[in-house]
């Protein structure tokens, strides 16, 4: 399965610049097909124009596609058995990434930057989106087993996570008071689950792998219930104002209330 949303930027030009020249050289190959040539040479052209993921869902099996169907040579059953090995490709190692971004989409928070200079509010977005990615990736990895799913109930983190996130977005200040949960409990969360998931779809288990899994699971379980932590620690200002204002009630009321 290729992760397309976690291909370093470093080697999109690579990347994009390999898949040139890998069409344009078989637009060469086939040039006694003009089809077939002129496909592989749009194709080529097409790559340096879109995304990375574009290219890899959408313009790679589209020109493969018009490849076969450009190349009578190979007779009408393997033009059909090959266009359905790159259909089935496609759909086993590059959409069932995309298909996980869909189950992501979720409306954006409206960040509060009252207070905030131009610098702070860059640097609080560059933290802030990455943790909202991850926060939806680890509300879909939750859903994947039994185990996970019994955890995500008992713990409840799923929502203690995405009510971090709203109080975050509201007071971008209280950033500092959960750094651990935005820079190390919540990425460990993530690679946690996406190595439990991993294991636990694999068509053997092992009795290894077994304790392995169970250990991982309480491990998760752990790290849950310390995110639930954090979010005391993200509302404690407002348990503090509260506590503040009901004891200058009481006051005003007379001992009658405490």
């Amino acid at each position: 399965m290729m992760d397309l949303d976690h291909i370093p930027k470093q080697y999109f030009r690579k990347i994009r610049w390999t898949l040139f020249w890998g069409l344009f050289i078989l637009a060469i190959i086939f040039s006694h097909y003009t089809n077939a040539a002129a496909w592989l040479f749009i194709g080529s052209l097409a790559v340096l124009g879109v995304s990375i993921k574009k290219s890899f869902r959408w313009v790679l099996p589209i020109v493969l596609i018009l490849l076969v169907a450009g190349s009578p040579q190979l007779g009408l059953i393997s033009q059909g058995l090959l266009i359905m090995l790159v259909v089935g490709l496609r759909e086993l190692f590059v959409m069932p990434h995309a298909k996980l971004t869909q189950l992501k989409q979720h409306p954006r928070l409206k960040i509060n930057k009252s207070g905030l200079t131009r610098r702070d509010s860059r640097v609080f977005k560059q933290t802030f989106k990455p943790m909202q990615k991850s926060a939806w990736h680890v509300k879909v990895l939750f859903q994947q087993t039994v185990g996970l799913r019994r955890i995500a109930i008992e713990t409840k983190v799923v929502t203690y996570i995405e009510a971090i996130l709203n109080k975050l977005a509201e007071k971008p200040t209280q950033l500092l008071t959960v750094s651990d949960f935005a820079y190390r409990r919540l990425p460990n969360l993530e690679q946690l689950l996406v190595s439990y998931v991993e294991i636990a779809n694999h068509s053997v288990i092992s009795d290894e792998d077994k304790k392995q899994l169970k250990t991982a699971r309480q491990l998760i379980k752990e790290l849950s219930m310390n995110i639930c932590k954090d979010y005391r620690l993200v509302i404690s200002e407002d348990m503090n104002n509260l506590n503040s204002r009901m004891n200058t009630t009481k006051d005003t009321l007379g001992d009658r209330h405490e």
